[in-house]
């Protein structure tokens, strides 16, 4: 993308998620990759503005062990149910509303850091199941999926965004957004973007793609 617009573009990684949501809510970075709902608190916070999306819908599902007995919805009542962490979006937001919500589940959850832990802690048997998404449960090893079954799912709602903080130009925004779709355009970076989870970006939209999650009521489950 440096090369491409002729600029300086900075990685920057984050030891944790809740160390990334405190530095996009304060605004720090110029452009970020964050999940569903992150579009939606850093847009509230610091106008950031979504340019980019993969076209392919996010779902969140919840996986257990073939061999762990569970059978229906009902018999996590009462049980420790896994997740990535607490404002993972479809793996964890939206998926702990709609358990409580609509399926009128008790469980007590138990966040450990990301989707391969997870899976991990119900494989061994740590918990009965937890919450993902079907990207991150597709890059797990063969031997690992043949033990867990996808059990309940989300909704699907607008994938990941790149988005840009409102103090980037507008011009500087669409010329962002023209050189990656440029770039996924060309045929020899489709592993590229396959690796970072956008194998197929599409310009995103505020209004039409995040806009709609605020209306689902999820601030009470957001944990910052």
């Amino acid at each position: 993308l440096s090369s491409e617009m002729g600029v300086t573009f900075q990685l920057k990684a984050y030891a944790s998620i809740p160390k990334f949501e405190d530095d996009i809510l304060n605004g720090g970075p110029d452009f970020a990759y964050m999940n569903p709902y992150h579009a939606v608190m850093a847009k509230d916070a610091q106008g950031y503005d979504p340019i980019v999306k993969d076209k392919t819908e996010l779902v969140g599902i919840l996986v257990v062990n073939k061999a762990g007995g569970v059978k229906s919805l009902k018999d996590l009542n009462g049980q420790s149910i896994v997740f990535p962490s607490p404002n993972a979006f479809a793996a964890s937001l939206y998926m702990r509303a709609l358990l409580t919500e609509k399926e009128k589940i008790r469980f007590t959850p138990k966040y450990v850091k990301t989707h391969q832990n997870v899976y991990r802690n119900v494989a061994v048997g740590v918990a009965p199941a937890g919450g993902g998404v079907q990207k991150t449960l597709e890059k797990e090893d063969p031997s690992l999926k043949d033990q867990l079954s996808v059990f309940y799912k989300t909704p699907g709602s607008a994938s990941h965004p790149v988005a840009a903080h409102s103090r980037i130009s507008k011009q500087f925004r669409k010329n962002a957004e023209r050189a990656i779709l440029k770039l996924a355009a060309d045929p020899k970076n489709k592993d590229l973007f396959k690796n970072i989870q956008i194998p197929a970006p599409v310009s995103a939209s505020y209004r039409k793609d995040y806009f709609p999650l605020k209306q689902l009521g999820l601030e009470k489950y957001v944990e910052i």
